[in-house]
């Protein structure tokens, strides 16, 4: 029996965070689809901007993790 972890709310690396959504893939590919999935949601995209968000961090602050569960759940 596998023991299910439970997601932390803290700060991940983008390729982390990305890799939690999509453990099937490579890093890159799990990047780009998370990447487009934000992208793909509007009122997400907004919401990070509006807090700050820089696309050319590595890695996303709690408060960005937050609003990512908000619009597509826990990975």
């Amino acid at each position: 029996m596998v023991a299910e972890q439970t997601f932390r709310l803290r700060i991940y690396r983008k390729n982390e965070l990305a890799m939690l959504y999509f453990p099937e893939s490579s890093k890159q590919t799990a990047m780009r689809n998370l990447g487009r999935w934000i992208q793909h949601c509007s009122p997400l995209k907004e919401e990070l901007l509006e807090r700050g968000y820089d696309k050319n961090r590595k890695y996303f602050l709690k408060h960005e993790v937050e609003l990512i569960l908000k619009h597509f759940g826990e990975p």
